[in-house]
Formats: structure tokens, C-alpha cells, sequence
């Protein structure tokens, strides 16, 4: 006689299966956008690993900043639904932000590793888009414009550049294995 009904085993085993997905996924970087902007200059000095970790946890205070002042904004227009949903960011960026500087070793650094990898990816997508638009301004104008445009793209393409370079450098490599 068996204990388990065929439909409540079936349940269980999907249930299962889709916790283990949910483990195995990487979680969710925080997005550019209105609260976190591309990084407003990118300076890769000393080692790339740490380099990029300095970049993203300034990036991370910066957007944290920012949702914290649109929360109190949400709050003092009375607009309740937003301030959740900020509370919800919020959370997950201070979740973030304390798994960027967690030096704990083991697997947290995989962890921290798949997450700055998240971020940097964002950033060398937009730079590219940016310098894409910048090289279609400097096509499309003419004098101070299109020098201004084609100095712009240079500087974001440079920026996405040097992002690739440190993202592929070897101390980024061996980090979280």
C-alpha cells in the first residue's frame, strides 16, 4: 500500500525539480536604468579583478542612493504601491552590494564572480550602444557636433574596451573556481 497519491508524488517531484532550477540559476544583476546609470567613467588600474569589483560596488552604493531618495519621494507623494516596489529594490541591493564585498572564501566567491560578470556584461553592452548612437550623430552632423559625437564614441568604445579586457584578464579567470 503506498502512502504517497500518484498526482501529490508528481507535484512533489516538478516542486523539486523546479528548486533545484531556481538554485542553479544565477540571480538577477541589478539593471542600468533610472536608478543605476552606466557608470559614469571606467579607470581599470592595479588588478583587474579588483579594479572591477571597486567600479561595481561604487555603482551599487550610487544606484542604492538613488532608490533610497526615490522611496522618500514615493513616500511623500503618498504613492504607496511605488515605495514596495523600491522597498523590493532596495533589499536587493543591499543583498548585492554585501555579496560584492564579502571576501568569505568558497563557493560565495563564484557567487560574487557570476554577479560582477552580470554587471560588467550590462555595462560593455550599453558603452557599445552609447558609442553605436555617437558614431551615428557623428555621420549624420558636421563641425563641433560630429568632433564631439566621434570623441564620444571613441571614449565609450575605449570604455567597453578596457571592460572586455579586464572582464578576460587572468586573475578574473582563476577567481571563484
Amino acid at each position: 500500500m503506498s502512502f504517497f497519491h500518484p498526482t501529490a508524488g508528481r507535484a512533489l517531484a516538478a516542486a523539486f525539480l523546479l528548486g533545484a532550477v531556481a538554485l542553479a540559476a544565477p540571480a538577477q544583476a541589478a539593471k542600468l536604468g533610472p536608478y543605476f546609470p552606466i557608470p559614469s567613467y571606467i579607470k581599470i588600474s592595479g588588478a583587474p579583478k579588483d579594479a572591477l569589483l571597486s567600479i561595481q560596488e561604487s555603482w551599487l552604493k550610487r544606484g542604492l542612493e538613488n532608490l533610497e531618495k526615490a522611496k522618500k519621494e514615493a513616500e511623500a507623494a503618498h504613492d504607496e504601491a511605488k515605495a514596495k516596489d523600491l522597498d523590493k529594490e532596495i533589499a536587493a541591493t543591499n543583498a548585492e552590494l554585501a555579496l560584492a564585498t564579502d571576501k568569505t572564501p568558497g563557493l560565495v566567491q563564484k557567487e560574487r564572480k557570476d554577479k560582477l560578470l552580470l554587471n560588467v556584461n550590462q555595462w560593455i553592452n550599453e558603452f557599445e550602444h552609447l558609442a553605436t548612437e555617437q558614431m551615428k550623430i557623428a555621420i549624420m552632423s558636421d563641425g563641433p557636433v560630429a568632433l564631439s559625437a566621434q570623441q564620444q564614441n571613441h571614449q565609450y568604445s575605449q570604455f567597453a574596451d578596457d571592460l572586455q579586457v579586464a572582464k578576460n584578464d587572468y586573475s578574473m579567470e582563476i577567481w571563484g573556481k
